[in-house]
């Protein structure tokens, strides 16, 4: 039997203007994070970082 996995990795961006770390969005790939990274990258002055984090699947 095949290995299922539990979880879904699920990435978000973070920003900090001075106030502290809030989440922008989230994405469930990492091209799409890193595409939504470059945009923030041109758009602000704020610092950012990105956190990865595990979901649990929904059971269907």
């Amino acid at each position: 039997m095949a290995y299922v996995r539990k979880t879904v990795d699920r990435w978000d961006l973070m920003t900090n203007y001075g106030y502290g770390w809030e989440c922008e969005c989230s994405e469930y790939t990492r091209k799409e994070i890193k595409q939504r990274y470059k945009e923030y990258t041109e758009n602000t002055n704020a610092a950012l970082r990105i956190e990865k984090h595990r979901e649990k699947k929904e059971d269907k």
